[in-house]
């Protein structure tokens, strides 16, 4: 009865938030004034003669709008002939050849923002798909709760489609092989549109539900409610609300997170757009990796055949030379994030760890990195609380979020550094990142359940004395002893770690394959990724933690209270059951799955160990549980980037037909 009543009042919550209006109305569109990238201080603009088709050979302002910034420049440094944004480029001395450079710059913002948009579609859903199975029961929720037809419906997945649409749209045609200044200034007004009511869409999701009828479930229920102590309750209520909401927990603290670290991250790729503008640095569309020596002409009928694009056929030629070198290279199960001796910095190292701070850190002693950000499981601890509908979190819970959230930016960081680092062709291993991980993060995780576990079993905070009866989780652990129960989590997270690393590795693998297929694998597409990755990897690695501590004290106590928390355990495992996209990824690791359990694989992957791990691995299932790839949405631009272009000449009617339209004037300044 609780789980159904619970249930539908939390379907129904979703009928009671949102804005009235047209969730996809235009938002207010910001520009800020950006950098001087060519301007002389005295312009000749005025001395154009004005016979329409001569090219305004004096110069004249130009804007370069790029993430919202407007950028002025003289149409001296516009036109130049065919130029690739994929190969070293030369310039003659003093020459600023601006056309293909801000083609693909916009083209990164393009696959930047549509890779941040994949992402919130993708929590949404997630959010959605959880509440699924009880729809029948929203209406009548809903009348019992008063709420009928009041207000706009909430934010939606579907919402997305039309800004997503708006990217597609304007970069498209700057996909040409001759770019015009009109096409450009447009592309870039319409990109910061799309921007702009992208984020106004995130600060609806900000807000929870009006009068959210699930928050404090114990608080609602009288027979339990006034015989709970404060400090216990709290701890029930958290236990009940995340079991009957993960999901909405999950989409309020992925939303604040992204809000907060897309900001640094446009912040990043702007300043280092700009960088490369005055360096000049090219290739002008894969900035971030280091530039692979050009690939020598095919020798034999085994050679692969070349892309024509020359950035990947140099990656793709470096990536064959790896394989050859390593002795059944694919094979053996290796660290993802080992570093490679061999391969210099790449050029966008620097700025990397400044995109991924919510606050800026101090500069770090050399050779060190930058600290996390601690002001990151600030906002995941304020998600759990707008997604729960509480006012405070139990002190040792949000101690727990901020180890999980420190662990997981740490080790994710160091994916994104080899990401940058290794070549760009290269398929991505789910057990070289399952072995990254184990070594990064298996150890720190058991280690914070038994820390917490042995710290609820004496603390005196949570003892409870109901129906005559003295009881204490702590008293509640299992008979077999702190050993036994070490090597229970050890097996129990191992799997868990497992699932993890697969579907991580399935995001990032399905991103790079179709910025592959599109030749566009532009490092801003993992960028625009990092929020909602880290948020699901979090998610990911904190419901098993969670579900390990509380099996092992609140979950092993009896009466009214424990049949609480076990429906409550029973829910957050149906919920899971439902909508977890590692589910699929459970099937096909059913037997390795077993074989953790059994074995526990606390020894490593080394010796036999290994090697049925690996059989496992190769294993066929039958058809009904035969692993497929979850599908992604199609976050490309467009189906194929075309990587040459040539600056059109600018004329005197193309240049007035745009000039009506500048932004400068109306830009404000730049934000902090």
């Amino acid at each position: 009865m609780l789980g159904a009543v619970s249930g539908a009042m939390d379907a129904a919550s979703g009928l009671l938030g949102g804005n009235p209006g047209n969730p996809n109305a235009p938002a207010p569109l910001v520009f800020y004034q950006g950098e001087n990238l060519g301007l002389p201080l005295m312009t000749l603009a005025g001395a154009q003669a004005p016979e329409d088709r001569r090219p305004i050979d004096a110069g004249a302002v130009i804007e370069f709008i790029h993430i919202g910034h407007v950028h002025l420049d003289s149409s001296k440094n516009w036109a130049h002939p065919d130029k690739r944004d994929d190969n070293v480029a030369t310039f003659p001395a003093g020459a600023k050849l601006r056309a293909f450079q801000y083609r693909a710059a916009l083209h990164r913002e393009a696959i930047l923002l549509a890779t941040m948009m994949t992402g919130c579609q993708s929590v949404l859903d997630a959010l959605e798909k959880s509440k699924g199975g009880l729809g029948e029961m929203i209406g009548a929720a809903a009348d019992m709760l008063g709420a009928g037809s009041a207000g706009a419906a909430a934010p939606a997945s579907g919402d997305l489609n039309a800004m997503m649409n708006l990217v597609r749209t304007a970069v498209t045609p700057l996909n040409t092989a001759n770019t015009t200044y009109a096409a450009l200034h447009k592309a870039g007004v319409d990109l910061q549109q799309a921007r702009c009511n992208y984020k106004a869409f995130q600060q609806r999701l900000l807000a929870p539900p009006a009068n959210d009828p699930t928050g404090g479930l114990l608080g609602k229920m009288p027979l339990l409610g006034p015989a709970i102590p404060p400090a216990v309750a709290d701890i029930l209520n958290f236990v009940t609300g995340l079991a009957f909401k993960p999901m909405d927990v999950y989409q309020h603290f992925y939303v604040r997170i992204a809000i907060d670290l897309e900001q640094s991250i446009d912040k990043t790729v702007r300043r280092y757009t700009i960088d490369a503008l005055n360096g000049p640095i090219t290739p002008a569309f894969y900035l971030w990796y280091p530039v692979p020596p050009m690939p020598p002409a095919p020798t034999g009928d085994d050679a692969p055949e070349p892309t024509g694009i020359p950035f990947l056929d140099a990656a793709r030629e470096r990536f064959e030379r790896l394989k050859s070198d390593v002795e059944n290279f694919g094979k053996q199960v290796r660290d993802f994030v080992e570093p490679d001796p061999d391969q210099p910095p790449a050029p966008g190292d620097a700025y990397l760890q400044q995109a991924f701070q919510v606050v800026p850190p101090p500069m770090p002693a050399a050779g060190q990195l930058p600290p996390p950000p601690k002001e990151l499981a600030t906002l995941i601890v304020n998600g759990f609380k707008a997604g729960l509908g509480v006012g405070s979190l139990p002190g040792f819970v949000e101690t727990i979020i901020t180890e999980i959230s420190t662990i997981n930016n740490e080790f994710l960081r160091e994916v994104y550094k080899k990401l940058m680092e290794r070549p760009a062709v290269q398929p991505i291993s789910d057990m070289d990142m399952y072995e990254a991980g184990r070594k990064r993060m298996l150890d720190r995780l058991v280690a914070l359940v038994m820390e917490k576990v042995q710290f609820l079993q004496t603390a005196k905070d949570f003892g409870l004395n109901f129906q005559g009866a003295n009881i204490k989780p702590g008293e509640a652990l299992l008979d077999k002893g702190m050993e036994a129960l070490n090597q229970q989590v050890l097996a129990r997270l191992n799997v868990a770690l497992e699932l993890t690393m697969g579907e991580l590795t399935d995001k990032i693998e399905s991103l790079r394959q179709q910025c592959e297929d599109a030749d566009a694998l532009a490092y801003e597409v993992y960028l625009g990724a990092f929020p909602w990755l880290l948020a699901l990897n979090f998610r990911n690695t904190f419901m098993p933690v969670w579900q390990l501590i509380m099996d092992n004290t609140f979950g092993k106590i009896s009466g009214p209270i424990g049949d609480v928390l076990s429906k409550a355990r029973d829910a957050m495992n149906s919920a899971k059951s439902k909508v977890d996209d590692a589910r699929t990824v459970a099937m096909r690791l059913q037997r390795i799955k077993d074989r953790a359990t059994r074995e526990g694989l606390q020894a490593g992957l080394g010796g036999q160990n290994l090697s049925g791990y690996q059989q496992d691995w190769a294993a066929n299932l039958p058809p009904d549980q035969a692993w497929r790839r979850p599908p992604s949405i199609n976050i490309f631009p467009f189906a194929s980037r075309t990587s040459s272009t040539a600056g059109q000449i600018l004329t005197k009617t193309e240049y007035d037909s745009v000039k009506g339209g500048h932004k400068w004037d109306s830009a404000g300044d730049p934000p902090a």
